[in-house]
């Protein structure tokens, strides 16, 4: 393993691809979600250790070149506050679209905060979505917080970048299929049952979802809330959301 000094070329070159991420790659930290990627089969391009860390072996050995940092200099590499003294570079999994011939995807319009793209992408990988659809506008889904939020699950589920409304739900109706949207004036959660498959459109906070999209729903659901809280953070709304289908 080489060992990479405080002003050499390459980690200079590493700081600016942290702060702009190059198309096609994509820079993960954080020993248990490289752990995590390595298990899964993701190779690793690149892997960067601050003197003393010691990740597994198999970390180590899935690395296709490896160099050593001083901690000080690792500290200002990193894109989080605690790096824990491991980041690698590995390639952007490759787009899968949604066929709509399985049961549940979400649709995200103008999620704009990567930490909460990441969530709901964690929990729609999680809880047996088959695909989430972004708009244009949304956050980039393998920014680091995006990463890091979805622990992930990024690379573990089918993401369609680029997405229309009007597009998946011409896919739906193909299916015989239905498109809900999150209201608190909606239907009873406890009560719903949609038909599948099933589109689940989620707005970004404040915003909600545009009227386009408003007019191709089917229905909208209530989550219901006690104490005069209004709404829930659009990450949370999501996992309660398709929880609920998966036992539905």
């Amino acid at each position: 393993m080489q060992r990479l000094g405080r002003n050499s070329p390459r980690l200079k070159e590493l700081r600016a691809r942290v702060r702009e991420r190059r198309a096609g790659e994509v820079v993960v930290d954080g020993r248990r979600l490289i752990a995590d990627l390595v298990r899964w089969g993701v190779p690793l391009l690149e892997l960067y250790l601050a003197d003393g860390t010691e990740p597994e072996p198999a970390v180590v050995a899935a690395a296709l070149s490896a160099w050593q940092v001083d901690p000080s200099v690792f500290e200002g590499l990193t894109p989080t506050r605690h790096p824990q003294g491991v980041l690698a570079v590995v390639s952007e999994p490759a787009g899968r679209g949604w066929t709509a011939a399985s049961s549940v995807a979400v649709f995200l319009e103008g999620v704009q905060d990567p930490g909460n793209l990441g969530a709901i992408v964690r929990s729609a990988a999680g809880l047996g979505a088959a695909a989430v659809l972004l708009s244009a506008g949304c956050a980039d889904p393998f920014h680091p917080a995006a990463v890091r939020g979805s622990a992930g699950g990024v690379f573990r589920i089918a993401l369609e970048r680029g997405a229309t409304v009007a597009d998946a739900a011409r896919r739906v109706r193909a299916r015989k299929g239905s498109i809900w949207a999150a209201d608190p004036a909606g239907s009873p959660l406890a009560r719903w049952r949609p038909r599948r498959p099933a589109l689940l459109l989620l707005g970004a906070e404040g915003a909600g979802l545009s009227e386009a999209a408003g007019k191709v729903v089917d229905g909208r659901v209530a989550i219901p809330l006690e104490r005069d809280v209004e709404s829930l953070n659009v990450a949370v709304a999501a996992g309660i959301l398709l929880q609920h289908l998966r036992n539905a």
